[in-house]
This record gives structure tokens, sequence and C-alpha cells, in this order.
């Protein structure tokens, strides 16, 4: 009987309409009341961890469940985080950037679903005094002396992963589906796992060019 009587109110809107308007207050309570800053457009079902160490030079806008936090402490490391948004960022559901070191990203940078970034690592597997699989990786020490910097105008597609150590380029495309373990140059686009280079923009052409 109540699903038919919600069902008739809805024919008319309403029922949407006050769900869309609970979720924009409690949008405006999270990013004002919680985060303290005004070019914050998250939703409140987002995640930020260690906010003191995160700097925003501009609006962020991020969909459900976004996941953003920086790590001082982990067992008995000790980090110095920093995450610098460049401002008019913009990214979709299920995000996560996490950071012990620095990651940087530019202006006018564009994320996907379910995009992935880090500086870190658990555990060590090159080198010397590598990681033992006896361990369990919750126990493993944190890795985190390389940098992320995404540059502006990156463009990066769902489900992508970005690890520690990469500079994207500016004007730069991620594909779908990749994972990118080394750096890439302005202006191209990479695909794949790892992720390679399979396009450039060429000025002149005013075109993107195989590689």
């Amino acid at each position: 009987m109540l699903s038919k009587i919600v069902y008739k109110i809805d024919e008319h809107g309403i029922v949407v309409a006050c769900m869309l308007g609970l979720r924009k207050i409690l949008n405006i309570f999270y990013n004002y009341a919680l985060i303290g800053n005004k070019n914050i457009q998250i939703d409140y079902t987002s995640r930020v961890e260690g906010i003191k160490n995160i700097v925003f030079e501009g609006k962020v806008s991020a969909g459900k469940h976004f996941w953003l936090a920086t790590y001082e402490k982990y067992q008995d490391q000790v980090f110095q985080p920093r995450i610098i948004f460049k401002g008019n960022f913009s990214a979709s559901d299920f995000c996560h950037i996490g950071a012990t070191n620095y990651i940087e990203i530019g202006r006018d940078v564009l994320f996907g679903s379910k995009v992935y970034v880090t500086d870190h690592n658990h555990g060590k597997y090159s080198g010397d005094r590598q990681s033992s699989p006896d361990q369990p990786p919750i126990l493993r020490l944190l890795i985190n002396d390389q940098k992320v910097v995404i540059g502006d105008n990156v463009w990066i597609g769902d489900n992508s992963v970005i690890l520690p150590g990469v500079e994207i380029g500016k004007g730069s495309i991620i594909g779908a589906n990749s994972v990118v373990t080394k750096s890439i140059p302005d202006y191209s686009i990479a695909v794949g796992i790892p992720a390679r280079l399979v396009k450039k923009y060429d000025f002149q052409m005013e075109q993107w060019v195989d590689v």
C-alpha cells in the first residue's frame, strides 16, 4: 500500500526532488562544516583524511565515495605528506588518492570513475633489502621515496592506476583500465598494462598521430 502511495506521489517528482534536495544539503554541510573550504564540492559519502596536508589552490569537485588521504604515520614510520590541487579538478565516483610523500595535480584535470593514484607501496621489491613474501603485506614497510605529478589538462580514464614515481605531462590522456608505471610525456595518449605511448599531438598538423 505504501509503495503505491509513494509511486503516486513520485509521478509528480516529489520524492525524487526531496531526495536530491536532502543530498544537496548533506553535501553543503560536509564541504563547508567539515572540510571548511568553499572551493570543495564533493559528495558527503567521501572520505578525507589528513586534510591539513592537502592544499586546494582552486576548485575541486568529485563524485560519490571519493577517498582522499595523507598519512603522517604508519606503524613506526613517520612521514611528511603533501597533496596539492592546482585548481579546476573534477573526478567521477569511487576515486582514491593516497600520499605519504608528494602528489601534485595540475589545473583542469579530469578523472573518470575508480581512478587510483598513490606515491607509496607496501613493501620493497627491487634493490637491496627486499620484502619477504612470508611477511604479511600490511606489516611491510611503506616505501615512499617517490612523487607523482600530473600536469595541466590531463584526462585519466576509468579504472586507471597511477603508481609512484610517475609524471604525466600536460595535455596527455590515459586510456581506461591502464596501469601507469613510467612517466608519460606532454601531449600524449597512453594505454594498457603497463601503459605505453600510442599517440602524440602534432601541433602543425593539429592531429593526434600514431607513434
